[in-house]
């Protein structure tokens, strides 16, 4: 059985190893590089790991798994009725297809948004690095988890670094844990400036609601817009992202799709842990075996320099401190989700009586 993959990232590295032995798997992809781990270019771009370290599988990696690699070659359009994928390099039959296309950055719809760059691949990484080492500091628009890693690994390396964040609140967390966060990377450098809304750009800085910050080096990470581009020329529904069900099928048939181009009931993953996870289920689903995906329960740890932060579940209303460094959420008496600053380790343990819908004395 012949798999295509569209997308060689997180998802669909992870299904292809997943599947290889048993599937002739290729994998079609519009770069020309091998996979490299996204979450790792502020690091780079900080000076914290060499180029090379982004690079965890060598070609000949990919050769002896079987896995047969098109690289720089773009998916243009699915044939659905002949099951062939139309590419710039022609046609590709296939069994089964999966979408694993990914995100892009959001760009802002403001005047000046060209003075404001996005950082998603190892090109924008390599721009922002060497304007970043001339300059000495940057602006970063965002105060998202890509934006936070960002502001950690860069003012950890000793650059001055300044955050516009148009909301009151950091990654959806309520005040406490924000103020936390922002005290944490303070303390290393880090200006704040939330509730600033940006409203224009240019060379020399942006021009927000409360006034003109200046920072010549712009990285804007305000969000992503998931890569559905092909689903759409191929007459397979879209919403925000491509449409799913909780097999990650399309409503095209022997269509499937993972990771930041996919939505299951209004929900985009959003980071590189989901999409391995989405390829994990998907794997063995296409083996015939049961499985599924908790879409809706989110659980990821974050790095902002020497500061990591683990958020589990739900994090929203009524709040309590195991300790000083977990704070627990509830619903209804039953623990639904939790934030652990620093002492991660506990995470995996914690999520797991989390989804057992323990109450906060079974912890």
């Amino acid at each position: 059985m012949r798999l295509l993959i569209v997308g060689n990232g997180p998802g669909g590295v992870e299904l292809a190893k997943q599947l290889s032995d048993e599937y002739e798997v290729a994998i079609i992809e519009q770069e020309d590089l091998p996979y490299y781990t996204k979450p790792m270019l502020s690091h780079y771009i900080a000076g914290a790991v060499k180029k090379e370290k982004l690079f965890p599988y060598s070609f000949e990696w990919y050769e002896n798994k079987g896995i047969e690699l098109r690289l720089g070659t773009k998916a243009e359009v699915i044939d659905r009725l002949r099951k062939k994928l139309i590419t710039s390099a022609g046609e590709l039959p296939y069994d089964l297809l999966v979408i694993a296309t990914g995100a892009s950055p959001r760009e802002p719809m403001i005047e000046g948004k060209e003075n404001l760059m996005p950082l998603r691949t190892l090109k924008d990484a390599e721009k922002i690095k060497k304007l970043v080492e001339n300059e000495g500091d940057v602006l970063i628009v965002g105060g998202g988890f890509i934006g936070l890693e960002l502001a950690g690994n860069l003012s950890k390396a000793g650059y001055r670094v300044k955050l516009v964040h148009r909301g009151s609140n950091l990654l959806g967390l309520d005040n406490e844990l924000t103020e936390l966060i922002m005290e944490e990377l303070a303390s290393k450098g880090v200006e704040f400036y939330l509730n600033a809304n940006v409203l224009k750009a240019d060379r020399e800085g942006v021009f927000t609601e409360k006034g003109y910050i200046e920072g010549r080096v712009k990285i804007c990470a305000i969000g992503i817009i998931p890569n559905k581009e092909l689903a759409l020329k191929s007459g397979i529904h879209a919403g925000r992202g491509i449409l799913i069900d909780d097999r990650f099928r399309t409503s095209a048939r022997d269509v499937y799709a993972i990771g930041d181009c996919a939505e299951y009931n209004g929900i985009i993953c959003g980071t590189a842990k989901g999409a391995m996870g989405h390829a994990r289920v998907l794997a063995n689903l296409i083996r015939g075996k049961e499985d599924s995906y908790a879409f809706e329960f989110r659980s990821t740890v974050f790095k902002f320099g020497d500061f990591p932060i683990a958020i589990i579940g739900e994090t929203k209303g009524e709040g309590h401190w195991l300790d000083n460094r977990t704070k627990v959420f509830l619903k209804e008496g039953k623990v639904v989700g939790a934030v652990i600053i620093k002492d991660v380790k506990k995470a995996l343990e914690l999520e797991r009586k989390i989804k057992s819908r323990v109450s906060i004395d079974e912890l």
